[in-house]
């Protein structure tokens, strides 16, 4: 266990860091806050632990067998790692996987998804309907801690392919997915019987699916709204799609 009690420390100025997309990405490493998610983690995703010097004695026990390395720090200089208004008094330094072969057969391709609280939204639902593999194309950072704290600790296990349009068409036909692009104009999602391999393809709210994705030989899928709302949110709307493939499925 390491006490800090300066606010020079390097893992402090490295924590502040990850707040930014850049240092994510030169440090292969992200920033998870609170007890659920710090405690959500699998161990050999965690390479340290930060706990606030008065949450010493709630916390510390839950690593003592771990070999996760244990900094405990003085509250007032937690205070500046914490990038949450309210911190619990814990937090972690996580490593970014590499990314991995997709094994699936039904993968979420994310298309100009620029909205944090969304993209967290999208992978905590992939995560609760088993589906390990995502393609994002002009997306936000899925290691942004905004995204990370909506996930509700979805982000671990999860395979992230980032890559360009042209690239996701590639993999898209490589694995022999079909597009399954959901807008507001489609087919009646629940008149849709899903089959073999399937990409759930969401764009942003304010542009849709990009050209080039719509382009690729697929299906295209709404989802009837008898009320008054006009659209769903892209989270939402892909939550649902998720939902409706892993009944068919399982049945």
């Amino acid at each position: 266990m390491n006490v800090i009690t300066s606010a020079q420390n390097e893992k402090v100025k490295l924590i502040r860091s990850l707040g930014n997309k850049k240092a994510r990405k030169e440090n292969r490493l992200f920033l998870i806050e609170g007890e659920r998610a710090v405690f959500s983690a699998p161990n050999d995703a965690l390479k340290e632990v930060f706990i606030a010097s008065d949450k010493q004695e709630k916390y510390l026990s839950e690593f003592t067998r771990s070999d996760v390395e244990v900094n405990v720090v003085r509250r007032e200089i937690f205070e500046r790692m914490s990038l949450t208004e309210h911190s619990q008094g814990i937090l972690a330094v996580a490593k970014i996987p590499e990314e991995r072969e997709i094994v699936g057969d039904v993968i979420c391709v994310l298309d100009g998804i620029s909205d944090p609280g969304n993209m967290g939204t999208i992978i905590r639902s992939c995560a609760a309907f088993g589906i390990k593999d995502a393609i994002l194309t002009d997306c936000c950072d899925a290691f942004d801690p905004k995204v990370v704290r909506s996930t509700m600790g979805g982000i671990f296990g999860a395979n992230f392919i980032v890559c360009t349009r042209a690239r996701a068409i590639d993999i898209i036909n490589k694995y022999n997915f079909t597009p399954v692009i959901l807008d507001m104009g489609g087919e009646n999602l629940y008149e849709w019987t899903p089959k073999g391999k399937l990409a759930l393809t969401v764009g942003s709210e304010a542009r849709g699916v990009s050209t080039e994705l719509r382009a690729v030989s697929g299906v295209t899928l709404g989802i009837p709204m008898p009320g008054e709302t006009e659209s769903l949110n892209a989270a939402v709307a892909v939550s649902i799609a998720m939902s409706w493939v892993a009944e068919k499925h399982i049945n």
